[in-house]
Formats: structure tokens, C-alpha cells, sequence
């Protein structure tokens, strides 16, 4: 790797300030399962990431870059800890013959990304295509096509790639509010039994966040004669979505309390929480956003409430099942894999249904005793 620096946890990282940011590691380490977890760094440049695979038994880590102003270094640990076991959960549940990674990159002002990403790019060329990068928040294709000019293994969006990242997330997303519809309407004749054929007439969706995916997923949903009601803090994105979709919009801060049938996150994750949960006015959540729930009991909360949560790990895995098996099988035609979703998600719920657990809690058990149940290996090119 030229030019850069690799580092341990043990190290630090500096602050936008320049001041040390220690790493408080040990405590956060505490009870892991990663089979790797690794600082990255150039100081020349002012670039400090952090590297998670989770678990490589099945094959490479898939898993994008995600570039945030975290406030320090154990908080960007944590995420990426938290992102990349999320990762090999959607693996894990979706057939796709990989596992879980992710990088945390840590963004601060002043930052010549196109050097930042080209360093990155290298350091993940070093590791032989045991991490496959790809697209996350603050990591678009100009991001992408930087890391391409250092490492073939990163997953570009259009032709050079599995092609339209964010529409097969959609995809995923649609696929899964069917499951939900299919699932409310065994006990409420108000949902379609058959919401692929179906109109969405009379249904109320509230979306947050209206950035590539959530605007597709708005798209869909109008698309099937559904009612939207949106939120985003971007201005640029507001203008645009109101500008092409004609829908209603409210203030970000009061999405949580749009009265609706289904409410689908496409921000980013933690959204529901001690503050959120109670205001809800929804039948279910179903969307694309990592990590939605801030801990195991808001999702107990939101089930005493009867509110349906969609596992997000399942329902947002479009992305990761086009990337993944077209760097495993060059297929670029992987709408039928996608569109799987819906029944795996049904039967999900019904099985959840069945065993008094909430959907998510259902999938992360079904995932780790799918994860025990394999042979004990780490993937190395």
C-alpha cells in the first residue's frame, strides 16, 4: 500500500481538530464474533477508516463503505461491528454465498475524498478479494469510481457493474411491503390478500428519507395507486421529489406521527427508539434503512403496540443479492432473486407468529443457528 499506514485498534486516530481520539476498544470488543477488525490510516491525508468482517465461512464479506462525521472513533467501531454482522445476517437469509463486512470512514472537513477513496481502494486491493466494497451512505459512484482506479473489488453501480444498486433495493423494499399487506390482511380485510395484483387504493405509506432508494420505493408505491406522505432533511432531494411526485410532505422531525399503514424508513438507522416508538400511528414498518430498531426492546415495544416490523436485513438485501451474485456469477439478472423477498418474509412472520417472537428476533436466531450450523472456515482468496 503506498503512501498509507496500516494500524491496529490499539492506535489512534486523530480528530478533526487534530487532537488524539482514542480508540476505547476492549469494552467495545467485549463478546464479538469478527473474524477481523482493522484501522486503516494515512495521516498524510488526514484518512482514518475502520475495516469489520464479521464471518467469511460461506465466502468474500460484500459490504459498502459508509462515510460519516462520527463523533469519534469507538462510536464508528460500533457501527461497523453493527453494519457488518448485519451483513452476513442478509447473507445468511438470502442464499447468497458470502458473509458480512463493512468499512466505517470516518468523515471530517477539508478531506480530498477522491485521494481518501483512492487509498482505500488499495488497501482493499491488498486483501486479495476477501472484501468486496460497494456503495453505503456518504459513498456514491463518484466515491466508487475513485476506489476503481486502485482495487477491482468494489461493486459500481450502471454498466460497469451489476448495474442500478439503489432500484434493486427498492426492489427488496416493494417485494417486502407486499409480504406486510399479505400478512395484515389475514386479519384486516382492509390489506389486499393479493397486493402483487392488487391496487393499493385507500393505503397510506409515510416515507423518510427520499435519497435514491426511498424515492424509488415512493415511486412503486404510487406506482400501485398508493398514498404518500414524505420527510427529508435534504433540500435538494425535497425540491425533487416534490417537484416529479406531487406528494405531501412534513417536517422530518414529525414523520413518527403521520397516522398511516405502513411506515417505511429509507434514512439512516436508530430511528426508533424511547422517543419514537410510542408515537407511531402505523400497522407496520417495512423499509430500507440498516438498524432501524435502537435496541432488542423497541421491538418488543412495537409488537405489545401489534405493530409488524420487517427484519430490515431481510427486507433491504436487494442491493447485496445483485452485487454479490453478479461478483460471484457475472449474472446481472437477478429480479427473481430479488422479488423472493415477499415470500421469505411472509413466511418469516408467520413462522415468528407462531413462536411468540417478534420478526426481527425470529430472524437473528434463524440466522446464527444457520451460522453454527457450518463448518468452521475463513475465507482467504
Amino acid at each position: 500500500m503506498s503512501g498509507g499506514r496500516l494500524g491496529c485498534l490499539c492506535g489512534f486516530v486523530s480528530s478533526p481538530g487534530g487532537s488524539p481520539m482514542p480508540l476505547s476498544f476492549l469494552e467495545t470488543l467485549d463478546g464479538a464474533s469478527h473474524e477481523q477488525i482493522q484501522l486503516i490510516q494515512d495521516p498524510s491525508i488526514g484518512f482514518s477508516a475502520i475495516l469489520a468482517i464479521h464471518d467469511t465461512r460461506l465466502g468474500p464479506a460484500f459490504g459498502g463503505v459508509r462515510r460519516f462525521p462520527y463523533r469519534n472513533g469507538t462510536e464508528a467501531l460500533r457501527d461497523v461491528m453493527r453494519l457488518s454482522q448485519a451483513m452476513t445476517n442478509k447473507c445468511l437469509l438470502t442464499g447468497v454465498q458470502g458473509g458480512g463486512g463493512k468499512v466505517a470512514l470516518i468523515d471530517r472537513p477539508g478531506l480530498d475524498l477522491r485521494l481518501v477513496y483512492r487509498r482505500l481502494g488499495e488497501f482493499i486491493q491488498n486483501l486479495g478479494g476477501r472484501y468486496y466494497s460497494g456503495p453505503d451512505v456518504g459513498t456514491g459512484e463518484e466515491e466508487l469510481a475513485a476506489m476503481a482506479e486502485t482495487t477491482e473489488f468494489v461493486t459500481l453501480p450502471g454498466p460497469r457493474g451489476p448495474g442500478d444498486l439503489s432500484a434493486a433495493t427498492a426492489r427488496g423494499v416493494l417485494a417486502g411491503i407486499r409480504a406486510v399487506l399479505r400478512f395484515l390482511a389475514r386479519k384486516d380485510e382492509r390489506y389486499p390478500a393479493d397486493p402483487g395484483e392488487s391496487s393499493w387504493e385507500g393505503l397510506r405509506f409515510a416515507v423518510q428519507g427520499f435519497g435514491e432508494v426511498g424515492y424509488k420505493v415512493a415511486q412503486g408505491i404510487l406506482a400501485r395507486g398508493g398514498t404518500v406522505v414524505g420527510a427529508e432533511v435534504q433540500r435538494e432531494r425535497l425540491e425533487k421529489a416534490i417537484d416529479t411526485l406531487g406528494i405531501d410532505f412534513t417536517d422530518p422531525g414529525e414523520i413518527f406521527d403521520v397516522p398511516c399503514d405502513v411506515f417505511v424508513p429509507c434514512a439512516l438507522g436508530g430511528i426508533l427508539h424511547d422517543l419514537t416508538v410510542e408515537r407511531l400511528k402505523c400497522r407496520a414498518v417495512a423499509g430500507s434503512a440498516n438498524n432501524i430498531l435502537a435496541g432488542p426492546e423497541h421491538g418488543l415495544q412495537l409488537a405489545g403496540r401489534e405493530i409488524l416490523v420487517a427484519p430490515d436485513f431481510v427486507i433491504n438485501s436487494g442491493a447485496l443479492i445483485l452485487g454479490a451474485n453478479f461478483h460471484l456469477t457475472g449474472n446481472r439478472d437477478q429480479a427473481a432473486a430479488i422479488d423472493k423477498i415477499e415470500e421469505r418474509l411472509f413466511r418469516l412472520f408467520e413462522e415468528a407468529e407462531r413462536e411468540g417472537k417478534t420478526p426481527t428476533m425470529f430472524a437473528d436466531e434463524a440466522a446464527e443457528a444457520r451460522l453454527h450450523s457450518l463448518p468452521k472456515r475463513v475465507f482467504f482468496p
